[in-house]
């Protein structure tokens, strides 16, 4: 397999060889093939399998070691797409932008609110996070100032880990959007995420 990378490129692999690959190096000198091909069935795919829960990963019997090897390929995705010397991430669609949620969610163990600055092209500028137990009433001023100094246009607010119902949460989420129009900054959408599940306040009608 080693040979077959230098030789022709990983791109050449398929999803499970490039899973032996990866499994190799936390578990040498055994055959990783049954392992990748069954953790491959249970999680549905390699991305689905490199953006699951640490504790979901260890209820099929995966190492501290090993979960950690397995974070680092998103983790240098996502440092790739935040540099600032490529081409400014987009999160103008659903599918982007729970692609970028659920990579955030894997360095996210506990509930946290996310505010995402964004451009007038819907390009992520950065993601703040913010004291996770306020009411966002009281934090108006923090995110205004956040969204100004970052010359940001649209804002989306993300409940990581959230112990309250979208239903809760939206009237906050209003009550921001009001206050930001006189800045002539749009609040985009309140996302709920957590291990498995979300819950978009617009597709639920809550905005």
């Amino acid at each position: 397999m080693r040979e077959r990378i230098l030789t022709h490129g990983a791109e050449t692999l398929a999803d499970y060889e490039l899973l032996e690959v990866l499994l190799f190096y936390a578990i040498p000198r055994r055959d990783t093939n049954p392992q990748a091909k069954a953790l491959l069935t249970a999680f549905g795919s390699l991305g689905g399998l490199l953006q699951s829960s640490k504790a979901k990963l260890k209820q099929h019997g995966l190492t501290d070691r090993l979960i950690t090897l397995l974070e680092l390929p998103v983790l240098v995705a996502r440092s790739l797409m935040e540099s600032e010397n490529d081409i400014p991430l987009q999160l103008d669609n659903a599918s982007a932008l729970m692609n970028y949620l659920k990579g955030t969610l894997q360095r996210t163990h506990k509930s946290a609110i996310g505010l995402i600055c964004l451009d007038s092209n819907n390009s992520l500028i950065t993601e703040k996070t913010l004291p996770a137990r306020s009411n966002l009433h009281s934090l108006h001023r923090l995110i205004a100032q956040h969204l100004l100094f970052y010359h940001a246009t649209a804002a989306i607010i993300v409940y990581y880990h959230s112990c309250s119902p979208a239903t809760a949460l939206a009237a906050e989420i209003r009550g921001l959007k009001l206050a930001l129009q006189t800045l002539d900054i749009i609040v985009h959408e309140g996302i709920l995420i957590g291990d498995g599940w979300y819950v978009s306040m617009n597709e639920s009608g809550l905005l």
